[in-house]
Parts: C-alpha cells; sequence; structure tokens
C-alpha cells in the first residue's frame, strides 16, 4: 500500500516549511541571543550577580542538551501532535516561570524549561519533520523550515529593546507564553496533521548501510563509526563559532578591530548565514549531504586562517562572512546527514545524541579559548590552529562517512 504524506504535494511542502519555520522562529524563546538580553533583570529580580547567573544558565544548558540524548530517541516514537503539545508546554511554563522570578532555583529552573522546550526540542522537531518530509528536496525543506531563527535573531533583539520602554519586562514574558498558547499552539497543531511522522519498526541492516525507515537503537549509533566521523565534521561549527563569539572582545582588540564595527559584522554574520543556509540547502540536494559535508567547513577555514594575513580592517568582515556562512550549511547539513547516513526514521535518535554532543562542545569551546589566549596564545595562532582544523577533519574523517559496502563499491 502506499502512503501519501505531505511531502507529495506542493501545498503539503509549504506546510511542513510552515511549521519547521514557525516552530523555530519560537524556539528563539529559548535561545541565548533572546534570553540573554533578560540576564540583568533577571540578576535583580533575584538577589544574583552576573557572573552567578551566567553560571546557572550555563548549568540549565548542560542539562537540557544531556536530556536530549534521551529524548531524541522518544521524538521517534510519539505521535507528532503530542509532541508538539508536549515541547510547547515546556517553553510555555519557561515563559510563566521566568515572569515570576523570585529566587535562584526558580531561574535555574525556568533557564532549564526555556532552552530544553526552545532550543531543544521545538528545533528538534522542526529539522527531524523536514528531513522525513524533504524527500528529494530534503536539504530544502530543513534550509527553510530553519530560517525561522535567523529571523528571530533578525527581529527579536531589536523588538525586545523597543517594548522594554513600554512594558515591565515580567509582562513581556506573559505575553511570550500567551502568544504560544493562543496562536503557536493552534497553528502548529493544526499543520503537523499532514505531515508523515510515524514509520514501521524494522531492524537495522547488518552492513551499517543506509537503512532507509529502519529505527536506530542508541548503542548501535554509538559503536557506528560513520556516526563519529559525522560528528566530528559537524561539530566543528558550532564548537568554534561559539568559542570566537564568546571571547570576540579580547580577539577584536588583538586584531585591532574597531569597537564599533561589530554590529555591523554581526549584521554580515547574520546575512552570511542565512546565505550559507539557503546554498547548501539546494546544494545538498543536488549533489549529495555527504559530499557536501566534506566541503562546508572551507569558508570557516578561510575565515580563521584570515587572522595570519596583513588584510587589516577587512579581516573582521573576512571572519565574520566565512564563519556565518559555515554555521548556516550546518544547520543544513546536520539534519540531511543523518537522514541520509541512518535513514529518515531514526533522525530523531540521531540528533538527540548529537545534539547532547552539540551542548557539549560547544560549553567547553569558551573554557578551552579562554584558557588558551591566557596562557598566551596570539589571536593568530589561534586562528591559523581553527583554520587547519577545519581544512584537515573532513579530509580525515571523510571517507568513515559511507558504509562498508560503499567503500567497497567505491574501491572497485
Amino acid at each position: 500500500m502506499t502512503t501519501t504524506t505531505a511531502r507529495d504535494t506542493g501545498a503539503g511542502a509549504l506546510r511542513i516549511i510552515a511549521f519547521g519555520f514557525i516552530a523555530t522562529f519560537v524556539s528563539s524563546f529559548g535561545q541565548t541571543f533572546f534570553v540573554g538580553l533578560f540576564n540583568s533583570k533577571f540578576g535583580a529580580a533575584t538577589g544574583l550577580d552576573g557572573t552567578t547567573v551566567s553560571l546557572l544558565y550555563g548549568i540549565a544548558t548542560l542539562a537540557s542538551g544531556s536530556l536530549l540524548f534521551w529524548l531524541g530517541g522518544a521524538m521517534d516514537r510519539l505521535t507528532l501532535r503530542t509532541a508538539v503539545a508536549t515541547s510547547l508546554a515546556i517553553l510555555i511554563a519557561g515563559c510563566v516561570l521566568a515572569a515570576g522570578l523570585k529566587t535562584g532555583v526558580m531561574l535555574l529552573a525556568a533557564f532549564f524549561l526555556l532552552r530544553l522546550g526552545g532550543q531543544g526540542l521545538l528545533t528538534q522537531l522542526a529539522v527531524v519533520a523536514a528531513a522525513r518530509n524533504g524527500g528529494r528536496r530534503r536539504g530544502s525543506t530543513i534550509a527553510w523550515a530553519t530560517m525561522g531563527v535567523i529571523l528571530g535573531e533578525a527581529v527579536l533583539p531589536a523588538t525586545v529593546i523597543a517594548l522594554l520602554g513600554l512594558l515591565d519586562w515580567r509582562d513581556l514574558w506573559l505575553v511570550a507564553a500567551g502568544t504560544l498558547l493562543v496562536m503557536v499552539m493552534p497553528a502548529l497543531l493544526g499543520l503537523q496533521r499532514t505531515i508523515h511522522w510515524r514509520v514501521a519498526k524494522r531492524p537495522v541492516s547488518s552492513d551499517g548501510g543506509n537503512a532507509g525507515d529502519d529505527i536506530m537503537q542508541r548503542r548501535t549509533l554509538l559503536a557506528d563509526r560513520r556516526f563519529w566521523a559525522g560528528a566530528a565534521i559537524m561539530l566543528t561549527p558550532p564548537f568554534m563559532a561559539t568559542g570566537f563569539l564568546f571571547e570576540q572582545s579580547t580577539i577584536a582588540a588583538a586584531m585591532h578591530w574597531n569597537a564599533g564595527l561589530i554590529g555591523a559584522a554581526f549584521t554580515v554574520f547574520a546575512i552570511f548565514r542565512a546565505f550559507g543556509t539557503w546554498f547548501y540547502g539546494r546544494t545538498a540536494d543536488q549533489f549529495g549531504t555527504i559530499r557536501m559535508a566534506r566541503l562546508h567547513l572551507l569558508p570557516m577555514a578561510v575565515a580563521f586562517a584570515s587572522f595570519t594575513l596583513p588584510l587589516g580592517v577587512a579581516s573582521i568582515w573576512v571572519a565574520f562572512a566565512g564563519i556565518g556562512f559555515t554555521n548556516g550549511a550546518n544547520s543544513v547539513l546536520s539534519g540531511a546527514l543523518w537522514a541520509e547516513m541512518f535513514g529518515t526514521a531514526a533522525v530523531g535518535t540521531v540528533r538527540g545524541v548529537f545534539g547532547a554532543a552539540m551542548v557539549l562542545a560547544s560549553a567547553l569551546a569558551p573554557v578551552i579559548v579562554s584558557l588558551a589566549l591566557s596562557l598566551g596564545m596570539s589571536a593568530p595562532a589561534l586562528g591559523l590552529a581553527f583554520g587547519l582544523y577545519a581544512a584537515l577533519m573532513p579530509l580525515l574523517a571523510g571517507p568513515f562517512l559511507y558504509s562498508r559496502s560503499e567503500r567497497a563499491a567505491a574501491a572497485h
């Protein structure tokens, strides 16, 4: 019997993109760029200093990211309706708790719920739904679905800053909760009705090849070197970008970048991130995700290697453009790659495990970069090390992205 899914029609494809776009846009309420706008308010409300607020945020981020290790597999077994309702309920609870903050414990709980529901689960649902329903246009579907968070980065900070002059900050969190409940919940529950989600469970292929719609267990995944090869490549952009952005002031001073250019550089970052998302969405469909995954770190390699060149002020534009482009590409490939390698049914499980690893990598990056700079490593030396790593890792790990049978066929 042939199963008709939402991807079979143009209208269905638009519903999938709309679902992902809305989900990733409202995931902004749990993203660092949005939550960070309220850090001083959180500190004042709880009597905590900025360092303690940041520490609690880091703990909550690690905890929520670690939980995705198990929740990713659960996304493969729940109905999409239940997954949507649960994710939004968690995010709404985080918004309500943030609005009523009084203690550090409440702040830790709010951070945890915001990160888990927003940055974690809603992003997961958007990418998994796009990966399972994209068909031959999987890359493009994921690209357009994940554009929501880029729009959020572009409009929400300025909107919040403007509204803080009119409303109390607590009211803004209540507005966010109300918007999620009254507008977003009905919209996503309506859109999910025609989106293919559940699949039959069958064993994973014995040779480790692409198993189509097979369900994969976490222990099987962790024993598969293809996953670790893909993770080595896919974790590079979030690790390097987080370390760079966390120490941007120190690096800017060392590189003699004008502080006034940083704001404009972030605009360049956002533009190139959007372009990288769109470009790799199209090329991954045309040339294959595995092949493009072996190339997408090159702009980032050039960006960091440019620290060693006598480019003057131009180096800031090269750096932010290259890092933004690769991060945009990575947002597409980190969803489409797992579907191509392990099958669409396992995307939730694989992305859950990968998401936990990405959170850990992002948490370690500021510590490692800060330690390297404090021990006397220069910004050009750091850039050269990052550039070489980004250039060489795909060459070393790339061959292991293919199954044994695929490598044997290529050898002949």
